[in-house]
């Protein structure tokens, strides 16, 4: 979500449209970052949050704003056009995977025709690049500890005597599993760019950012046949069925024995990862931008 918010930010401000004119609304400083846990707790807590800033939105429209972007599910009320990003269908679809309150608040809002929907990949930052760094023999997942991600069919397909490194919240150590927790950029990087292969053997996504920036540092990817993951990839990764451990230790054991495929892969995917830039992504949100507005 950050990185979809600020590539696109980036590349707006890199090429500013002529006729549009963006400005970020509601970012959060670190105290309220602090306190985001204890107030989600809170009786109606979103729906006190969409009040909050809808009022803040209907100020900001008598001071000239004419669309409103929403970048996470479920728009407050702004009297005017609205383009609202949903990232994915989990909390339609794997309800059972999100906190109940949040289920429920989008669920009420999700009325939209097919003719209004605009598909947008995401791009990829320019830092993910392959390095010089020497590859190591240990496994990447990246992301965090949610039952839609899968991790427990890694956990039970993975090789002996292989070391997995688990990168983002909610993890814990186990033998052979090295959990870290939130990374930085710079060292999320280096994890992809040291790390033998990158698995991601989700039962569902929205996009996989993961997949495409690993795929630019020439990691190789292996990945489950979840639809978004496979559009994603085009090709340039292994796939097996998702909840298959069987599948993804078979494709494991082969990633981690055979250089020369790891090779392949790891040209396959810097050349599949060129297709996803952060221009072209903001280009078509100024479409989109532009079809509210008139």
């Amino acid at each position: 979500m950050g990185r979809y918010i600020a590539g696109l930010l980036d590349a707006l401000a890199a090429q500013p449209p002529a006729d549009l004119k963006a400005r970020p609304l509601f970012l959060p400083g670190a105290p309220a970052r602090g306190l985001r846990p204890l107030v989600k707790r809170l009786p109606f807590a979103y729906a006190l949050a969409e009040a909050g800033r809808a009022a803040v939105l209907e100020r900001e429209r008598r001071r000239g704003l004419t669309v409103y972007h929403e970048t996470n599910h479920a728009a407050p009320r702004f009297r005017g056009p609205v383009v609202l990003t949903v990232h994915d269908l989990s909390t339609v679809l794997h309800p059972e995977t999100q906190e109940r309150a949040r289920a429920r608040h989008f669920c009420e809002h999700l009325e939209v025709r097919p003719e209004r929907v605009r598909a947008i990949h995401h791009g990829v930052d320019a830092r993910f690049t392959p390095g010089a760094e020497p590859r190591r023999d240990f496994v990447l997942h990246s992301g965090a500890h949610d039952p839609r991600k899968g991790v427990d069919t890694l956990l039970a397909a993975l090789p002996g005597g292989s070391e997995l490194v688990l990168a983002g919240p909610g993890h814990l150590p186990a033998p052979g599993v090295k959990a870290l927790g939130y990374v930085s950029d710079d060292e999320l990087l280096h994890l992809y760019r040291t790390c033998a292969v990158l698995v991601l053997p989700s039962l569902y996504e929205g996009f996989g950012l993961p997949l495409i920036e690993a795929m630019a540092c020439g990691t190789p990817c292996i990945a489950s046949d979840d639809p978004a993951l496979l559009e994603v990839s085009g090709g340039a990764a292994l796939h097996f069925p998702r909840d298959d451990v069987h599948a993804l230790e078979v494709l494991l054991e082969r990633v981690l024995g055979d250089p020369a495929l790891r090779g392949e892969l790891a040209e396959k995917g810097i050349e599949r990862a060129r297709a996803f830039r952060w221009d072209e992504c903001a280009a078509r949100h100024v479409e989109v931008y532009r079809e509210a507005a008139a």
